[in-house]
């Protein structure tokens, strides 16, 4: 594309189809062709019926630019590495359990890595009341503020702070939990904590099971070809203790919402893995909404399913930023 003055010179790429162009730049086919007609050389004249090869049209530069205005201007998401801070509400609704968490997240981004602190976690919009339940939020804790280090496509990469986290563990959270709940139930609980916190780039498979940090840590930030990329992903069912592979499309919209925001949609079905003789099988359905100008996740949405004996199991995820906090 090339813009002058009164017009821009719009390359076309792959067929041409007049309709759809026109509808995109808000003009009818008559109004293309004649203002294209207007401004091209003799050999580049069009017809409505388009009997030869289109590589260039011409459009009114105001037309192009506001088109321009609501779209990518390139296929590539690049990781966020400037300075921000966030607070995002995060919801798990699981099925057939009929059970729903949820609670709050701050994350702070600088170019190094981002610092997440988990706020207090709810069961069907109570607190958590029973006790081993409640060891176990209470153990939780000792690990944030949690620092990572992210691969330049938004993978998780390393804990940075685990010495600290374990120091603080070791310091200040085993003592009092030990002294308050008195079992042994509770201490194993507190053992198996110890081995965890003892190094916890050791025992990151504990994030790759956690849906929040699954997607939040999805390799997202990429180039996609034709605005489409294809990756397979595995879903932790904890209900079921097992993964699930999906085989998923990546789908980069074009456009920016009405609200400006960049989506990203990523579809997948259940692969095939010889032992699932399950009729049905599971899908997977989550949408991205990023930020125009800095990339920062804006929200998550969406569901993943598998079944077991002929019975549907979903989990339904929802990650939003939270405008006050």
């Amino acid at each position: 594309m090339s813009s002058e003055t009164n017009f821009a010179k719009v390359k076309i790429e792959g067929i041409f189809n007049l309709e759809e162009f026109s509808k995109e730049y808000e003009m009818t086919p008559q109004e293309v062709v004649q203002f294209h007609n207007q401004h091209c050389g003799l050999q580049e004249l069009l017809s409505l019926n388009l009997s030869k090869y289109v590589q260039y049209v011409y459009l009114p530069s105001k037309n192009y630019e506001k088109q321009n205005s609501k779209v990518l201007k390139s296929s590539t998401l690049e990781l966020p590495t400037g300075n921000e801070e966030k607070v995002y509400g995060v919801i798990i609704k699981f099925i057939p359990k009929d059970l729903q968490i949820h609670y709050k997240i701050k994350v702070k981004r600088n170019p190094d890595y981002i610092e997440l602190t988990k706020e207090k976690t709810y069961v069907n919009n109570q607190e958590i009341d029973k006790i081993i339940e409640q060891l176990f939020e209470k153990a939780e804790q000792a690990m944030y503020p949690l620092q990572i280090s992210m691969k330049s496509n938004g993978r998780f990469d390393k804990i940075i702070n685990h010495e600290e986290i374990n120091k603080r563990w070791i310091t200040d959270y085993r003592p009092k939990l030990k002294e308050y709940y008195q079992s042994e139930t509770t201490d194993q609980i507190l053992n198996q904590m110890d081995r965890a916190y003892e190094n916890l780039n050791l025992k990151k498979e504990m994030f790759d099971r956690n849906l929040f940090y699954k997607l939040f840590f999805l390799p997202v930030f990429r180039g996609y070809t034709g605005y489409e990329a294809v990756a397979d992903l595995d879903v932790y069912f904890s209900s079921l203790n097992k993964n699930v592979q999906y085989n998923t499309k990546y789908l980069l919209n074009k456009k920016y919402t009405k609200g400006g925001k960049i989506t990203l949609k990523i579809e997948g079905k259940e692969a095939e893995d010889g032992f699932n003789k399950s009729r049905n099988k599971g899908k997977l359905d989550c949408l991205y909404k990023l930020e125009k100008d800095t990339h920062e996740i804006f929200s998550i949405a969406g569901y993943c399913t598998v079944y077991e004996r002929e019975e549907e199991h979903k989990v339904h995820f929802e990650m939003y930023k939270l405008n006050n906090f």
